[in-house]
């Protein structure tokens, strides 16, 4: 088995493992055989279907770009690549009770949209969705349902999401792309070049991203690809899992898992 590495040898391999994991996609949304998921599994199997594409398209953006050379460009992407990788394994462990969360912490973040547009003078009096979804929130307020709670507070905070599924280590990228996800100095100097003098020197190109992107999007295919197996039935992505897993030069389980509370 080649040693997995943060090496050009470990990166080819990762375009590689991309594009064979991203074909086993098309043919299960091809539907070839049917598609079914477990019965226990049910509950969850709409919103981890979409997020689990969602991973697949962004993970062939990060590709194609990185390649380009526009790997800090599409940093954004790549971030949320990582986030909802976990997200993944967080909806399927939590089941039903993640789906609630989902839809809490939606119906928040509409609700300040409303307010945004309402502050920035748009007609929005009497929308029949605010009063669904105001009603919807004051409900959770007025009948509190801890573990949905609980949940709804790490589905919204990426730091606490990844440190409960033991992806401490994957958060210190996550928060590395984000200098590259807002208006920050790195952002403001990804067109420069520092010359001998000191001086800035203006580019054509963005500053390369290195090997990271790639390689991390490999794995987070595979993690992905894992969770949604599961929940699959008969498991159709077994064996191109576990032939990416040996290419790529991984050992052991790498799917997020939850820590014990």
């Amino acid at each position: 088995m080649p040693e997995f590495a943060h090496d050009e040898a470990t990166a080819r391999r990762a375009l590689d493992v991309i594009d064979q994991l991203l074909a086993a996609r098309e043919q299960i949304a091809a539907g070839e055989g049917g598609i079914s998921f477990l019965k226990d599994h049910e509950a969850v199997a709409p919103g981890a279907w979409s997020w689990w594409m969602l991973i697949g398209d962004s993970a062939r953006v990060v590709r194609e770009e990185t390649v380009k050379g526009n790997g800090f460009v599409v940093a954004p992407v790549m971030r949320n690549l990582m986030t909802h990788t976990v997200a993944l394994a967080w909806l399927v462990d939590g089941g039903e009770t993640a789906i609630k969360a989902v839809d809490a912490y939606s119906d928040e973040q509409l609700l300040k949209l409303i307010t945004n547009a309402k502050n920035a003078g748009w007609d929005v009096g009497g929308d029949p969705v605010e009063a669904r979804v105001r009603k919807a929130v004051n409900d959770r307020v007025t009948d509190s349902n801890p573990a949905v709670d609980r949940l709804k507070n790490e589905i919204r905070n990426t730091a606490e999401l990844m440190a409960a599924f033991g992806e401490q280590d994957a958060y210190l990228p996550y928060r590395h792309l984000s200098s590259y996800s807002h208006t920050t100095r790195e952002t403001a100097q990804l067109y420069l070049h520092s010359a001998a003098s000191g001086a800035w020197q203006i580019r054509a190109r963005p500053r390369p991203s290195g090997l990271n992107d790639i390689i991390w999007a490999a794995v987070c295919l595979i993690q992905s690809g894992r969770i949604i197996d599961s929940i699959l039935t008969d498991q159709p992505l077994a064996q191109p899992l576990n032939e990416a897993t040996a290419h790529l030069g991984l050992v052991g389980d790498i799917v997020p898992r939850r820590r014990s509370r």
